[in-house]
């Protein structure tokens, strides 16, 4: 009976415990200029998607090679997320645009989703987070 129970108590302890952070890569394609940061945001819900990132990193751009750059993603939750993911040229930290509304700077999101006049739904761009996993982005 003592063997069950402590059992039992390492089995609740064990589903008590917070997920385990996961590590990923971005590999972005479609560079064209070495000036500026690529930067990646991290969404988890369509609710804060593109709104309130629950992460993200950046990489120099004139890190690229052949037009690509490597990110790494790290502490990302388990379950579904979406990236956005933009070419700040300009280096001032946000996605610029015309008096329009759209991108001035190169920008892509996983799954290489696209929107109908705007951006994807986060759905669209919404993939299983996977530990080593490598997700490729191309930019337009």
């Amino acid at each position: 009976m003592k063997t069950i129970l402590i059992c039992a108590a390492l089995l609740s302890a064990a589903l008590a415990a917070p997920a385990q952070a996961i590590d990923m890569e971005v590999e972005v394609s479609g560079l064209t200029q070495s000036e500026g940061r690529v930067m990646v945001g991290v969404f988890s819900d369509a609710g804060t998607w593109l709104k309130k990132g629950s992460g993200g990193a950046s990489v120099e751009a004139n890190q690229q090679k052949d037009g690509r750059v490597l990110i790494k993603l790290q502490d990302l939750p388990e379950g579904s997320v979406g990236l956005s993911v933009f070419h700040d040229v300009n280096g001032n930290g946000k996605l610029d645009s015309n008096a329009m509304g759209s991108p001035k700077e190169p920008y892509g999101f996983s799954n290489n989703a696209a929107g109908v006049f705007g951006p994807p739904k986060f759905e669209k761009a919404q993939f299983e987070v996977k530990a080593g996993a490598r997700v490729s982005v191309q930019l337009n």
